[in-house]
C-alpha cells in the first residue's frame, strides 16, 4: 500500500516512535515507563509509570523494575512516577501538542505495545481515537524485509542495518533504537518513509487494531 495524500485538505500524519516498559505479560499488564520520539528524533516523551501493580519476577529479570513499598524501582533506585491514569493522559496530550494524527510506531507493535496501549486507554476511558489514527509494525517490517537475518529482536536488527548495538531496556532508548532502524531500513529497502509506515504488511489503522486487540467485540482486560 502506498501513502496517499487525503482529501482537499492534505493529511499529514505524524509517525512517533514508542516503546513500553511493562509489568510482564500477566494481565492486567501495565505500563511502567513509556518512552516516545518523534520521527525527527526531536522532541522526546519519557515517564515512568506507577503501575498499581506488582511487577512480575520474571519482567523484573529484563527490565529491572520492580515495586516495593508503594515505591517504583529500577536497578534498586526509586523512580520519580506518575500515577498510571496521569502518565496515560499526560502521553495522550503529548501527542495531541505535537499536532494529533498520530502514527505509533514500535517493535512488536501490532502484538504487544499497541495492545497494551489501548487496554488500559479503554480500561480508564481516555479518549485517543481523535489523537491516534493507527499504528506500525517494525518488527513484521525487519522479518518480511531481512529474511536471512538471524534475528529481528531490536538490539539484532540494529547490527542488522549497521548501526551500533546496545540492549537498554529503556522505553526511550529502545523508541530511538526504533526510529533509527526504520529510517534506514526504509532507505536500504528503497521505500519512500511514509510508504514504509504504511505498508498494509506491517500497518493497522485504530479501528483495525482495535479489533486485533479485541477480538471478541468487546474491551477485555
Amino acid at each position: 500500500m502506498s501513502y496517499k495524500q487525503k482529501g482537499p485538505q492534505k493529511f499529514r500524519p505524524n509517525v512517533v516512535f514508542f516503546d513500553l516498559e511493562t509489568t510482564g505479560f500477566d494481565r492486567p499488564i501495565r505500563p511502567v515507563q513509556i518512552g516516545a520520539v518523534d520521527s525527527w528524533g526531536e522532541n522526546t516523551f519519557n515517564e515512568f509509570v506507577w503501575p498499581r501493580r506488582n511487577v512480575h519476577p520474571k519482567a523484573t529479570l529484563t527490565n529491572h523494575f520492580y515495586t516495593s513499598r508503594g515505591g517504583l524501582y529500577r536497578y534498586d533506585e526509586e523512580m520519580e512516577c506518575l500515577d498510571l491514569v496521569d502518565a496515560l493522559m499526560a502521553f495522550l496530550e503529548w501527542l495531541q501538542e505535537l499536532g494529533g494524527n498520530i502514527i505509533l510506531v514500535a517493535h512488536k507493535c501490532l502484538d504487544y505495545d499497541a495492545k497494551v496501549l489501548l487496554r488500559n486507554l479503554e480500561e480508564f476511558e481516555i479518549p485517543y481515537s481523535e489523537v491516534i489514527l493507527g499504528f506500525s509494525d517494525s518488527l513484521l517490517a525487519s522479518r518480511q524485509l531481512y529474511t536471512e537475518a538471524p534475528s529481528h529482536r531490536l538490539s539484532a536488527m540494529l547490527y542488522e542495518v549497521g548501526l551500533p548495538v546496545r540492549e537498554e531496556h529503556d522505553a526511550l532508548d529502545d523508541a530511538e533504537d526504533c526510529r533509527r532502524i526504520c529510517r534506514r531500513m526504509a532507505a536500504q529497502c528503497s521505500f519512500k518513509f511514509l510508504d514504509f509506515i504504511f505498508d498494509c504488511n506491517w500497518y493497522h489503522d485504530v479501528d483495525q487494531q482495535w479489533d486485533w486487540t479485541f477480538p471478541q467485540g468487546y474491551v477485555t482486560i
